[in-house]
């Protein structure tokens, strides 16, 4: 590799080269081929990589033999590749580096290897007024020294068009303190950021109070999303962080990930931001933090007033039947109207939790759509699923349910949720909702019965709502082959010989389902047609005497009426001739 090139060399060369003796692998000399002819639309990323990943026809690894820095000319011509992972050691050579500077296509830039201290000294004019470059990434072994840090502030500060940042922390690939919060506060400039992650790397008190005054003070406005995963926040700086957020408006997602040295301190100040007009917060992600009962009780009475939460992830946070009794009564309350997704898997509540999760799942107001309660303690058992099951009957939001280890009864207490077999009544008042049940670790639940009709209920889910009944009408046309029993159907009369065609026609797109061919499909529905015609001049004859029946009940009224008015007329007449007689006898007896 020859870093005393200039551009002007490998203008002039470029047609000429020959790729074979530049690469060291076919694989590489495809990508060298794909990147100098720039109009493959196909070949978009490309990973610089020090050894195979996934083994892709986009990785080119890097050995002794690869020229660099005609690698970094053909992707400075390049005007198709969006994305550019840099992580291979030994750094980068300047060849490589000012070739990346000329391209203007890239979106999105990772830099995961070892750099040096002029690494961004070098990269600073492709951070230079780009705005096609939107997302980069910062996760390096050995970051340099402050001399680094100072010339990637200098690179930061001229790029303001970013919308995703992120830095990976590892061991040894972090700036001092006090060096990493002058990049902290070079984020000022990114007033288009919508999304700033920190994973691992950690920034200490000083940095948090440094972003939560660049938050205050307008900086990163538009920041959306706010990653901060593992980084061992404690009360004190996360404090002073949602200090901060209180003034970012557009703040709608919180990862929190992690962070367990966050106690309860830090929770109430979190509850009380939830309180105020400010709290925009949508997505909440506080797995593995060490909640507990009391931690989940103080965010229970931040949330009970707050109406905007969608998605509250609280996996493995210690939380027993007490804390999840708090959390269903503030989500549940009148205000909160609006949580999608609830994550609860690995916390040590019992069944007596899972009651109280039920209450949620049975609110008129619930729009839960995916709950997690994988990991119960002595919960993966019938008696939970029996819970859950009656909870579900007449629930028609929740999608996705997750649990532990299902027994075989538990599956058959599914299935019967699903699809309750005993009439046709019942398989039409079952649960059509569902879409997914299974383990925590996302495993579906292994029964092949229950595995149909999830799929059933998944593959019907675009429908109009107009057309949701199809879902239950495929489920009844799988266990009552030609509908044998018309009985419930008559009270329709002639109205159901439609409805019969109409049924079996748009049925006709989920025949998988019922496992046959198209002919006995159709004969199905023949035979379906024919039962039911063939009850129609029974359901006729039984309306014609009905009809008699009424006319002979009517004339027997009348006549009991005619007859009544005659009897009262008889003693009417009856009671005169008696006074008459009672005038006589007084006469004579005067």
């Amino acid at each position: 590799m020859n870093d005393s090139r200039d551009y002007a060399y490998y203008k002039e060369h470029a047609q000429d080269v020959k790729l074979d003796y530049i690469t060291s692998s076919e694989r590489n000399k495809n990508i060298m081929q794909k990147l100098r002819c720039y109009g493959d639309s196909e070949f978009t990323s490309l990973y610089i990589l020090e050894e195979e990943n996934n083994g892709d026809d986009d990785e080119f690894i890097v050995q002794q033999s690869d020229d660099l820095g005609w690698l970094g000319y053909f992707i400075g011509q390049n005007r198709r590749l969006e994305f550019l992972r840099l992580s291979c050691d030994p750094p980068p050579p300047i060849g490589l580096l000012e070739g990346i500077c000329r391209n203007r296509s890239i979106q999105t830039l990772e830099v995961k290897n070892t750099i040096t201290d002029t690494t961004f000294l070098h990269l600073t004019p492709f951070f230079d007024g780009n705005y096609n470059l939107t997302s980069f990434t910062l996760g390096c072994f050995e970051m340099g020294s402050d001399v680094c840090a100072q010339y990637f502030t200098m690179a930061l500060i001229k790029c303001d068009f970013l919308k995703h940042l992120r830095f990976d922390g590892t061991e040894g690939g972090q700036f001092r303190d006090d060096t990493f919060n002058s990049i902290i506060r070079a984020l000022h400039s990114q007033s288009h950021l919508e999304r700033l992650t920190f994973d691992e790397h950690y920034i200490g008190g000083e940095g948090y109070a440094a972003l939560s005054n660049t938050l205050r003070l307008g900086g990163m406005g538009k920041l959306k999303v706010l990653d901060l995963v593992y980084n061992d926040i404690d009360d004190e700086g996360f404090h002073s962080l949602v200090t901060g957020m209180r003034y970012c408006r557009n703040l709608v997602e919180l990862n929190l990930t992690g962070n367990s040295q966050i106690t309860v301190t830090g929770l109430r100040a979190l509850s009380d931001f939830f309180q105020s007009e400010s709290c925009r917060l949508e997505f909440l992600d506080f797995e593995r933090m060490d909640i507990s009962d009391e931690g989940a009780i103080i965010l229970a009475t931040g949330l009970m007033g707050y109406k905007s939460v969608k998605y509250l992830e609280l996996s493995d946070n210690a939380i027993g039947d007490e804390g999840i009794e708090a959390l269903v009564s503030g989500l549940t309350t009148a205000a909160n109207t609006s949580l999608e997704t609830l994550r609860l898997s690995m916390n040590p509540f019992t069944t007596a939790g899972v009651k109280s999760l039920s209450t949620l799942i049975q609110s008129e107001r619930s729009c839960l759509e995916e709950l997690d309660v994988g990991g119960v303690r002595n919960g993966d058992n019938e008696e939970v699923v029996v819970i859950l099951a009656s909870a579900l009957t007449n629930n028609t939001s929740l999608k996705h349910l997750g649990l532990g280890n299902i027994s075989e009864e538990g599956g058959m207490t599914f299935s019967r949720l699903l699809c309750d077999t005993s009439s046709m009544n019942n398989i039409y008042s079952s649960n059509h909702t569902l879409e997914f049940i299974g383990g925590y670790d996302r495993e579906p639940i292994q029964r092949d019965e229950v595995l149909r009709y999830l799929m059933l209920n998944r593959n019907t889910k675009n429908l109009e709502l107009t057309d949701r009944r199809l879902v239950p009408m495929c489920k009844i046309l799988i266990h009552h082959p030609d509908l044998a029993d018309m009985k419930p159907f008559y009270k329709w009369k002639l109205k159901f010989l439609p409805m019969i065609a109409d049924w079996f026609y748009r049925a006709s797109g989920y025949r998988d389902y019922f496992e046959e061919s198209v002919d006995v499909f159709q004969r199905r529905e023949l035979s379906a047609m024919y039962k039911f015609i063939r009850g129609v001049p029974m359901l006729v004859a039984d309306g014609f005497w009905s009809q008699q029946l009424k006319l002979v009940r009517v004339k027997k009224r009348n006549f009991e009426e005619a007859e009544k008015k005659q009897l009262l007329a008889l003693l009417a007449k009856k009671r005169k001739l008696e006074e008459e007689e009672m005038q006589v006898l007084d006469r004579l007896s005067g």
